[in-house]
């Protein structure tokens, strides 16, 4: 049964979206992988933890359970991974000094099963998102709302991760461009928790639920503007023509983004060629 004042945070960092959850009155549990944040959060929210409504897990969300390699990252911290492809991808963008730790992992569901089942569950564990998700097929009733980042090079990899979320039950879907997230201001009045005012910084995850901006699509009106963002990606993201920070396309995605914040704008002027970027899949059920 869900527990509609509970949110879980997966790849919890340093506490940029635990912070607003709290904010709101909802319980939380925070699950980080890195020990020294786990440490960092313990402090920062030491009254929430003391009064139970934070619960704080140290651990990494994997396939199967059991003692692991993460790789921190000591360039980018936020970029800490449990996937050898996402170290290679960041030694590639120049974030290579990475420190190999061992922590435990445990199954998403099996973490819902011993802590409650979520209203919200945010999902940001750096390539390893679709092995969390996919484990939710083994309870009985899946969180109302879901968000993950989404796949941008492989498009089959893409319509797997749309695959599993249509037979977790969820027919409804937004597209969030995380380099936006700074402009979000959450509504009033609320309709996720209580109305706090906030602001975001970047990297947050930022509004979910029913607070998101923008309108619910199904899932083929959203794969058809994720085409839009493969287009910008095979252009000037990890892996594209013009890859590489320095590159004019990428570049030019920078200031096109730089001019939305200016303008207080919340979309692009050419949707169908966003810069690349961070996306996240937000869904509901």
């Amino acid at each position: 049964m869900i527990d509609e004042n509970l949110i879980y945070d997966l790849g919890a960092h340093k506490g940029e979206d635990t912070g607003f959850y709290l904010k709101k009155g909802f319980k939380v549990v925070a699950i980080e992988a890195v020990p020294e944040f786990c440490s960092a959060l313990g402090q920062q929210f030491s009254q929430q933890v003391a009064t139970g409504q934070l619960k704080i897990l140290n651990l990494a969300v994997a396939k199967t359970p059991g003692n692991i390699d993460f790789y921190v990252n000591t360039e980018h911290s936020v970029w800490g991974t449990a996937n050898l492809e996402w170290v290679k991808r960041n030694q590639m963008l120049g974030a290579a000094s990475v420190q190999k730790i061992t922590v435990k992992a445990e199954r998403l569901a099996d973490i819902m099963r011993d802590h409650g089942i979520p209203r919200y569950c945010k999902i940001d564990i750096e390539g390893n998102d679709f092995d969390a998700l996919s484990s939710l097929e083994n309870i009985s009733e899946p969180p109302r709302f879901v968000s993950i980042e989404s796949e941008k090079k492989n498009w089959n990899d893409l319509v797997k991760e749309f695959e599993l979320l249509r037979s977790l039950g969820y027919s409804k879907y937004k597209i969030v461009d995380q380099s936006l997230v700074s402009l979000q201001e959450p509504p009033q009045p609320a309709t996720e928790g209580c109305f706090q005012p906030h602001k975001f910084e970047q990297g947050s995850s930022g509004l979910f639920g029913n607070e998101l901006p923008g309108r619910w699509m199904d899932m083929f009106e959203t794969l058809e503007v994720y085409k839009g963002i493969f287009r910008g990606y095979a252009l000037a993201g990890d892996a594209g023509i013009f890859q590489g920070r320095k590159s004019v396309f990428r570049m030019l995605g920078g200031i096109q983004a730089a001019l939305v914040r200016a303008a207080g704008r919340k979309d692009y002027r050419f949707p169908d060629f966003p810069p690349a970027g961070w996306y996240d899949t937000h869904a509901a059920r």
